[in-house]
């Protein structure tokens, strides 16, 4: 075939891998996407998945119990990641969570070591100022979902324990087109589109984040994460652990939100509006986001279109 002139020969060999690529992915997500739909209403959640949940819980309360409602808002206010209080003498402060969390990734925070002593020349007061310093300095929401993974027992085979949750959901997405085209993986997880698919307890529901990303969709998203490599180009995500679901929606559990351990309701059942990133409160109308009445303070209204199920 001879390529038209409209493009040079790179050019057209560039397009031509990637409408290969988006074929091949395209078939794949559709046999992937019954794959999920079975697991999601004929199979229960493994314990490893509920324990995922469990420990997720733990840590809510360990923070003080901090809580969002279904109108994004937040209802109850616990502790935020640099404080030093402690709920009992014998539980660490916010700080020093953080601190473990960060272990599961293997990422070392600058300037901190939660296993080195203490140094002698500087007052412990220094020390901990550092430390507080540095977690307020770098997101860990990836950190707490590794952490929770791994108290959970997944094994780095099966689970991605990174500080950049494209990593693990990059892991997840890959491990689907396995299963579709019938090559093993030892994945934990595959991603699932959750407008079309309902969560279960210890599942992780994702989106995208950054104000016009325009990773708003399952696809979009699976574009950049099928070609990403493991600690690649970074691709802005947030993912929350499952802790309950019934049939108005699901409450989940997410670290580094407003600065704590947060229970969030995400009244929303596959496919229905508040998934639809157009929605817009009450009152509004397309062309009006400029409108005082028009300023949405939802917290919780962003894209979230991934599922990582558990297989």
């Amino acid at each position: 075939m001879t390529p038209p002139t409209a493009l040079s020969s790179s050019s057209w060999k560039t397009s031509a891998v990637g409408l290969l690529f988006f074929l091949l992915t395209a078939a794949g997500n559709v046999a992937s996407a019954a794959a999920c739909m079975d697991t999601a209403t004929q199979i229960p959640p493994p314990s490893r998945a509920l324990a995922m949940a469990t420990f997720a819980q733990q840590e809510h309360q360990a923070f003080g119990a901090q809580t969002m409602d279904a109108e994004g808002r937040l209802t109850y206010a616990g502790d935020w990641e640099a404080e030093d209080i402690r709920r009992a003498p014998q539980n660490l402060a916010p700080w020093q969570r953080v601190l473990g969390y960060w272990r599961a990734t293997g990422v070392r925070l600058r300037g901190t070591d939660p296993d080195a002593a203490p140094d002698a020349s500087e007052p412990q007061s220094i020390d901990a100022a550092l430390s507080r310093a540095a977690v307020i300095d770098a997101p860990w929401s990836a950190a707490f979902v590794s952490w929770i993974a791994q108290r959970a027992g997944l094994a780095a085979d099966e689970f991605v324990f990174s500080e950049a949750h494209a990593d693990y959901a990059g892991a997840a997405w890959k491990a689907g087109l396995d299963e579709a085209a019938g090559r093993p993986t030892r994945s934990a997880m595959r991603a699932c589109d959750l407008m079309r698919t309902p969560p279960r307890v210890g599942d992780l529901v994702c989106q995208a984040r950054g104000i016009g990303a325009g990773y708003d969709t399952f696809e979009r998203i699976g574009e950049v994460l099928a070609q990403r490599p493991t600690g690649g180009e970074a691709l802005p995500m947030h993912c929350d652990v499952v802790v309950n679901v019934d049939a108005a929606g699901f409450d989940t559990v997410g670290g580094n939100v407003i600065q704590s351990v947060t229970l969030r309701r995400l009244a929303f059942a596959p496919g229905t509006r508040l998934l639809d990133p157009s929605y817009l409160p009450e009152g509004c109308a397309p062309g009006t986001t400029g409108a005082a009445v028009c300023i949405d303070r939802h917290m919780s209204r962003q894209p979230w279109s991934l599922l990582l199920q558990w297989r």
